[in-house]
């Protein structure tokens, strides 16, 4: 048995689709939808026929909180061999996506696993380039500080789109991209992770609880680096990215918010990976 964890806000057209493509996987797997607390009576019931679980939060958890929940009811009432991680904005089009993992597992004996992902405009790629220093970690959180006030006024938010605009026409932007070789230990992207009992057998949490939303991916990469276990990423699995939807349509009518909110948390969750980066160097002396 597998079980398949997506998180649910604000976008059941993008769930329904994402799930119908887990549908058609082979093998034998549990489906579970966590709703962060924004589905009407009628969602409810659509979904609860499309799901074996849907666990209805009574507010909005984030990303890790409302994982480890969905994590922990699979773990217990279903004892997997595996767990896949999903965004609601993503598609599974391998039917054998289930054997590949296994192939994957007895062979390297991974603790979690990044497919190649898939994009249209390539934002998204695996393996993933987190911050792994305290130099790079201050200068994220003093940037998205700096965006923080401009997106808090409309003025200086037009100004500067306009000039990301202009300067989009002079330099055209080159998109990050995934992998082409199949490599181990590294930093793997939130949008889709595959764990394994070496993984949720050592981790009382799937993710750190800590953080609301924005850069999981560290803090995995951080337990990655203590616990000694093994990542891997392997481009032969694949998965498509639609890529923010669920903010996106938080934030539908007022893109400046979005932004604003973006940073905000982003700012959150590095101040926290700072102060436990700075106490292992305490430690280590």
């Amino acid at each position: 048995m597998n079980c398949f964890i997506v998180l649910h806000y604000k976008n059941l057209a993008d769930t329904l689709e994402c799930i119908s493509s887990i549908k058609q996987i082979s093998g034998p797997k549990k489906i579970i939808v966590v709703d962060n607390h924004s589905l009407n009576e009628e969602e409810k019931k659509i979904l609860k026929k499309n799901v074996d679980d849907l666990i209805l939060l009574n507010e909005n958890l984030g990303f890790a909180k409302a994982n480890n929940i969905g994590c922990k009811l699979a773990l217990e009432k279903y004892k997997p061999q595996f767990l896949v991680v999903l965004n609601n904005d993503t598609l599974i089009n391998q039917k054998d996506f289930l054997k590949l993992i296994k192939e994957d597992y007895d062979k390297y004996n991974f603790a979690i696993l990044g497919p190649k992902i898939i994009t249209n405009n390539g934002d998204s790629t695996n393996p993933f380039p987190v911050y792994k220093s305290l130099e790079e970690i201050n200068k994220k959180i003093k940037y998205s500080e700096k965006l923080v006030k401009i997106y808090s006024n409309t003025f200086l938010t037009y100004l500067l789109e306009t000039y990301v605009r202009i300067k989009g026409k002079i330099k055209k932007r080159t998109p990050p991209q995934n992998g082409i070789k199949r490599v181990q230990n590294v930093a793997l992207h939130g949008c889709a992770l595959i764990f394994s009992p070496n993984y949720f057998n050592n981790n009382s949490d799937i993710f750190d609880s800590r953080t609301f939303l924005f850069h999981e991916e560290e803090f995995l990469y951080q337990r990655m680096l203590k616990q000694k276990f093994i990542t891997l990423y392997d481009p032969k699995i694949e998965i498509f990215h639609k890529e923010g939807k669920s903010l996106d349509n938080t934030y539908s009518k007022n893109n400046r918010l979005k932004k604003k909110f973006r940073n905000e948390e982003i700012i959150k969750s590095l101040k926290i990976l700072k102060q436990d980066l700075e106490r292992e160097e305490q430690n280590d002396k």
